[in-house]
């Protein structure tokens, strides 16, 4: 698995340094030549250090250890965000060059014929790739030193039919997708705590993806977790990332075991009701709520399918209003509204809009869209209802463009 994420990564690099190569010199060739030799050993130390760090990562990964978080996080970050910077801007000299074998292919088809293709054409597309490679550059890194702590506060009405009146005006807040294994410090999540105890919610969701690869992650910060609570209670499930499963190998089975128990004694000790295929009713004055939660159900074969509401509902009445934890959204397209009409809302994350968008009034879009057909915000098919979270930490890239870490705050009526 390591040696393949190795060859894998190192052929990217490799052919999209080379490539972009072409572009660079371009960009740097009015330079005096101490200057340009400079540069090109720059770039290729670059490469030789981004192949270096794949290596290191791997190393770690197939020891056991998790690496050191800094490099986890921000190195890994930077690197990724110049990659992708990269990749962009050499979709213009893949242009370039297609452009010229087509010209090459209309010589040869038509020798007798005047064609053009000017050098300074050439150069100027060349160049182009430097300044649309520019462009992503400024905007990842942006949000990675500016946005990717910008939590949002969303409020949004959720209108039940037949909630009974005793729960009209319930105040729940969800947050999804910590993945606390990429905070360096725990300021960011004193800051989340404050903005929900300024909530004053009567209940709060924890929708999965705690951690990022195994649960000792999350023990430095269970002082600061212990303080997401609420009146009624904190109810939370597990995503994808929680399982250990992205960590340890297929035949690794007890120190998967290992994973899943500590996870369950970390929800016990900071006081969230984790619910693993299961429900608890909420009562007030002889209404009834029902709280579902089920473990993770994703739709892609690489995602865990442990998730049974059948289980879930096991004890709930047929006319119990059900509120369904569930945190891969794929789940209420595949599962929920073909077989369970009467799940009222279902609460998810898991998309994270791909961390990278455009959300303005009237205007939403994002590469989740590609993946996922629920990927941010309410929605709605006949009387059921679909909330996915935006998440609050980040996993991969360090950061968040357009689509800003959310803390959702509903109002039941």
């Amino acid at each position: 698995m390591y040696l393949k994420f190795i060859i894998i990564g190192i052929f990217i690099i490799c052919v999209v340094d080379v490539y972009y190569f072409r572009a660079f010199s371009k960009f740097i060739e009015k330079l005096k030549p101490s200057l340009q030799k400079f540069f090109k050993i720059s770039y290729w130390f670059y490469s030789g250090v981004s192949i270096v760090f794949m290596f290191a990562m791997a190393y770690y990964f197939s020891t056991k250890q998790v690496p050191p978080k800094f490099a986890r996080v921000y190195l890994y970050g930077i690197l990724f965000i110049i990659l992708i910077s990269k990749i962009i801007g050499t979709t213009f000299i893949i242009f370039h060059d297609f452009a010229t074998l087509l010209l090459f292919i209309k010589r040869k088809i038509t020798p007798n014929k005047n064609h053009t293709h000017s050098k300074s054409r050439r150069q100027f597309i060349k160049k182009t790739a430097i300044v649309a490679s520019a462009i992503p550059f400024a905007a990842l890194i942006f949000g990675m030193l500016k946005t990717a702590f910008d939590f949002t506060i969303r409020k949004q009405k959720l209108v039940i039919p037949n909630l009974p009146k005793s729960f009209v005006g319930l105040k729940i807040v969800q947050i999804s997708d910590l993945h606390i294994g990429s905070f360096i410090s725990d300021e960011p999540l004193q800051k989340v705590v404050q903005l929900i105890k300024e909530q004053k919610p009567d209940l709060i969701f924890v929708t999965g993806d705690l951690v990022n690869e195994i649960a000792e992650e999350a023990l430095p910060f269970m002082a600061i977790l212990k303080e997401i609570t609420a009146p009624m209670g904190t109810f939370s499930i597990l995503g994808n990332h929680d399982y250990g499963d992205y960590f340890y190998q297929t035949e690794e089975l007890e120190e998967k075991k290992h994973n899943y128990e500590l996870m369950q004694k970390i929800h016990q000790k900071i006081g969230w009701k984790l619910l693993l295929n299961e429900n608890h009713i909420l009562t007030i004055d002889n209404d009834r709520l029902a709280i579902l939660g089920v473990e993770n159900w994703g739709s892609e074969l690489r995602f865990q399918k442990y998730g049974d509401i059948d289980k879930a509902k096991a004890g709930c009445l047929e006319n119990d209003v059900k509120l369904l934890l569930s945190h891969d959204p794929s789940h209420w397209d595949e599962k929920v509204m073909p077989y369970h009409s009467d799940i009222a809302v279902t609460f998810s994350g898991h998309t994270h809009g791909m961390q990278f968008g455009v959300e303005v009034p009237g205007f939403k879009w994002s590469p989740s869209q590609y993946f996922y057909r629920c990927w941010a915000g309410l929605y709605k098919t006949n009387e059921q209802q679909l909330y996915v979270n935006r998440g609050l930490g980040f996993i991969g890239y360090p950061g968040r463009v357009g689509i800003l870490p959310e803390i959702t705050v509903f109002e039941l009526g």
